[in-house]
This record gives C-alpha cells, sequence and structure tokens, in this order.
C-alpha cells in the first residue's frame, strides 16, 4: 500500500524520485498564474554520484525564474509521522519561505506540522484548516545553520507535536481544538504552545520553496533523498526531559538560593506524566496547570522530604509546571526529571 512506504534514499534509488513524490507548481505568466503538476524530477535535481562521502554532484531544489512556488508533496501518508532531514538549509535572508516536514495537502486546507524558514528564523506551524495556525519561533537554531549540516526532526504524536534541532528539543505543540492557538513561550530551553484546531495524525510529507521574488532562481543546495527519512511513529511519546527553570536554559537541579523555583511548561493532554524530584532539603512542591485564559493554577501539593526521591504522577491537564518552595535556603536539587509517555 502506497500510505505504509517509507521515505528513504534506497528505495528512491532503485525507483526514482517520482514513486514517491509528486511536485506542484504556481507560474506567474501574462495571463496570470498558472497551477499545474510537474514532474519532481524537473525541480529536485539530484545524482547518485558523490564527490564526498554522502554529499552528491547534483542535490538541489530549484524554484526558476517566474515561478511563485514549487512545492514537492509525498504520495505516501504516515501515522503518528517521523520525519528527519540532515542537510544544509539556505540563506535567503528576504527571500523566499522554505517549508519542510509534514502536511495534509497545503496551508489552506490541510493539517499541518513543519519547519519554516524565513529571514534567518526557523519556525514550528502546527494546525488544522478552521483555525488560526500555531507559529513558533524556535531557539537553538544554528547561526551556522548554511555552512554545515544539522538534523531537523518532528515527532507527531495523537495530543502531542516535538520539533527537534541536532537532538535537542526546540519547539512543543499540544494538539487540541480550542478557540484560538496559545503561545506559551517561545525561547530557551524550547517554545512551547497549543494548537486551535488540531491537526490529523495522519499526514504527507511536503517541501516547499514558496515566494520571494520571481524575478531570480532560487535555489536550495545540498538536499538529497540521502538526506532525508520519513516513517511512521508511535501514538504515545517516550520522553525523557531533565527539567529547566521557567523560560530559561537553566536546568532546575543545581544550587538553590530562592525561596521559590519554577520549572518550565510540560504537555499533559492524554499523556502521563510523572515527575521525579530530590532536594537537600525539605520542603514543597506545588503542581500547577494551565487554563485557557492564561493563568496557573494550583492542582496539587506535595511535601518532600531532604535527600528522598519524590515520584508523582498526573493526568487530564493540558499543560503543568512545578513550584518547589525548600525550608532551608540555600540548598541543592539533586534530581528533577520528567518521564513523559
Amino acid at each position: 500500500m502506497a500510505d505504509s512506504i517509507p521515505i528513504r534514499f534506497g528505495y528512491i534509488l532503485e525507483r526514482g524520485i517520482n514513486s514517491l513524490f509528486y511536485c506542484w507548481v504556481r507560474e506567474v505568466t501574462d495571463k496570470g498564474e498558472i497551477f499545474r503538476i510537474e514532474d519532481p524530477g524537473k525541480y529536485w535535481i539530484i545524482s547518485w554520484d558523490e564527490y564526498r562521502y554522502t554529499e552528491f554532484s547534483k542535490a538541489r531544489l530549484v524554484k526558476p525564474k517566474g515561478f511563485n512556488t514549487v512545492s514537492l508533496r509525498s504520495r505516501s501518508v504516515f501515522r503518528y509521522g517521523v520525519f528527519q532531514l540532515n542537510a544544509k538549509l539556505p540563506k535567503w535572508g528576504d527571500g523566499p519561505m522554505l517549508w519542510f516536514g509534514f502536511e495534509a495537502e497545503d496551508l489552506f486546507g490541510g493539517g499541518v506540522v513543519h519547519f519554516m524558514l524565513r529571514n534567518d528564523r526557523l519556525h514550528a506551524f502546527s494546525g488544522a484548516w478552521g483555525g488560526d495556525l500555531l507559529k513558533l519561533t524556535l531557539p537553538n537554531f544554528p547561526k551556522d545553520y548554511y555552512l554545515k549540516r544539522h538534523v531537523y526532526s518532528i515527532y507527531v504524536h495523537e495530543t502531542l507535536a516535538l520539533w527537534f534541532i541536532d537532538n535537542r528539543l526546540s519547539g512543543l505543540a499540544v494538539l487540541a481544538n480550542t478557540n484560538r492557538p496559545h503561545v506559551i513561550h517561545e525561547g530557551p530551553p524550547y517554545s512551547i504552545g497549543i494548537t486551535s484546531m488540531k491537526p490529523s495524525t495522519t499526514l504527507g510529507v511536503l517541501m516547499d520553496i514558496d515566494g520571494g521574488s520571481v524575478d531570480k532562481e532560487w535555489v536550495w543546495d545540498d538536499i538529497h533523498p540521502w538526506q532525508i527519512r520519513v516513517l511512521n511513529g508511535d501514538p504515545k511519546p517516550s520522553l525523557v526531559l531533565e527539567l529547566y527553570r521557567m523560560n530559561s536554559s537553566e536546568l532546575l537541579k543545581g544550587e538553590i538560593r530562592e525561596r521559590r523555583i519554577m520549572s518550565h511548561p510540560l504537555p499533559a493532554l492524554g499523556l502521563r506524566t510523572t515527575f521525579l524530584f530530590k532536594s537537600r532539603s525539605s520542603g514543597r512542591l506545588i503542581i500547577q496547570a494551565y487554563t485557557l485564559n492564561g493563568s496557573w493554577e494550583a492542582l496539587d501539593e506535595v511535601m518532600v522530604q531532604g535527600n528522598e526521591l519524590t515520584s508523582y504522577t498526573l493526568e487530564g491537564a493540558l499543560l503543568v509546571r512545578l513550584l518547589y518552595e525548600p525550608r532551608d535556603i540555600p540548598t541543592k536539587v539533586e534530581i528533577a526529571d520528567a518521564i513523559i509517555s
């Protein structure tokens, strides 16, 4: 079946790009814009001749002069998909938008969970037709993104989408139907939000160059089938995280001199979230839940004993975070982890 064929270079080497992708373009003419299906090999130009290991003499996606859009879409769709790209990205500045990841069909009518590069910033988009898309600017975007390859990954689960850069969590979206998208935080340690309309968990793949001046050719170099892997995934995540301080790249564990410290939010919708916590001082843990009016409300309290591991598990919230109030300061938090499944 077409929807069970993974995207990997071996299959394309045997069958060709057309076996896994189709292509549509928007061309500007004197009579207006023409939308049509095209041969993907006309715009995704590749060879299998290496000039260096895994680097090929031809590996580029081209949007020619006179075109608004060149878009590659997978013939297969992926349930709870896993998308991984190991590539340099183009440094276009104020040029076209580069989209890559998962999308049902198009931005205007389908569900999306993908990356978008523009103006030297990398964003995460998620949502579906009928609501505004959630847009998050991602931290941890390497400054040398156009000079060397980095790994960009997306994991789509039942109620959660995750974006990784070089295996580091950079974006997280709770997939739900709400009245509007909620951007909870953008920046370190990772950006986090809630969609307004939940996208499908069965999505195709896109690689799309869109916009920019039609008076010049735009080229994404160093993009080859060898560099892309797309597979079916799992409905539930297996996510193990160290807790960070709220809106910070600093871990929660370590020396504590404040009367209260707060963790960065974690997803909980449709998930089982377990906190593991250990401090040298006794104290109080307050578990807070996020509400759609933007407030954080106390959900529960747990007393912790010094030098003893505390485990706390919860379900049934959108997002949760921990507040720790030590009895004695300074003290040291030895363990502050979360297991999400």
